[in-house]
């Protein structure tokens, strides 16, 4: 085969590949959800909280329902989740309101909590913050800001508001943390993990997103991930107060697409420890 000639079906190779890599990206894999199962240890987790099911969502970037909504829904009803916890992002503007309450209604059912906390985009968007509590208390979901709540299972839930836009409070999410034999920390950028005070309570899940496992990857390896991810990129991390899971989240942001980076659920079960 001529230089020539060899040449030419090296440049043909990569235009392929580049195509395929293009339609990969934008059309399959930002509706191909995977779903991934982890199980979390619990120190004297109580007996009626062994294999508590939590289903996580992140970073849904909601403009309007789609095919990889439908999907989520039934995998939240068939996997039989407990709780259903959306760490921010949910939407950029006010129009995806009636969306995201509308894929609220579907996540929720009798005995299952919907909790939700704020993300960099809910505030850059201006969305209005008593309308978005509102939607979601509609859909019988519950907004958390910089507060605690104890679930209905017993279950405490300490949340911030997000960390990546400065409106984040620990000391008020934590000032008011009821007693529980499990404690949720959410939060939506996960470099805050590692910037907790020193005397912040240990926690037994730490959940949170932002970062889209990097959106886009080569060979793995996220090509860019957003300030206030830190060192985290996607899944379990070891931090000083817990362990901490980290969402490839649902949707997508400045570009429509996903590379090697599928949209996640994340069923996390809580075992005794």
């Amino acid at each position: 085969m001529s230089l020539k000639l060899r040449r030419r079906v090296f440049l043909g190779a990569g235009c392929c590949a580049a195509a395929a890599c293009a339609v990969d990206g934008l059309a399959v894999e930002p509706s191909w959800l995977e779903i991934t199962e982890h199980d979390v240890p619990v120190a004297g987790l109580p007996r009626a909280l062994d294999g508590f099911r939590i289903a996580h969502l992140s970073d849904l970037h909601l403009r309007a329902l789609g095919g990889v909504h439908d999907k989520v829904a039934s995998a939240v009803r068939s996997l039989g989740a407990d709780l259903v916890v959306m760490t921010g992002d949910s939407i950029e503007d006010e129009g995806a309101l009636g969306a995201l309450e509308e894929l609220c209604r579907r996540l929720a059912a009798p005995g299952r909590e919907v909790v939700a906390t704020l993300g960099n985009w809910e505030h850059w968007g201006h969305v209005p913050l008593r309308r978005l509590d509102e939607a979601y208390a509609r859909a019988g979901a519950r907004l958390l800001g910089n507060e605690s709540t104890l679930l209905r299972s017993g279950i405490a839930v300490v949340a911030t508001d997000d960390f990546c836009s400065g409106h984040d409070d620990v000391e008020s999410a934590l000032s008011r943390a009821p007693a529980s034999p499990v404690r949720l920390f959410l939060t939506h950028a996960p470099g805050l993990f590692d910037r907790l005070p020193a005397g912040a309570p240990r926690f037994d899940l730490g959940l949170a997103g932002h970062t889209h496992g990097g959106q886009i990857r080569a060979l793995g390896v996220p090509v860019w991930v957003p300030p206030g991810s830190g060192r985290f990129r996607s899944g379990m991390y070891a931090t000083e107060r817990g362990p901490v899971y980290v969402s490839r989240g649902v949707g997508t942001s400045v570009l429509p697409a996903r590379l090697t980076c599928r949209p996640e659920l994340a069923l996390l079960r809580l075992i005794a420890g």
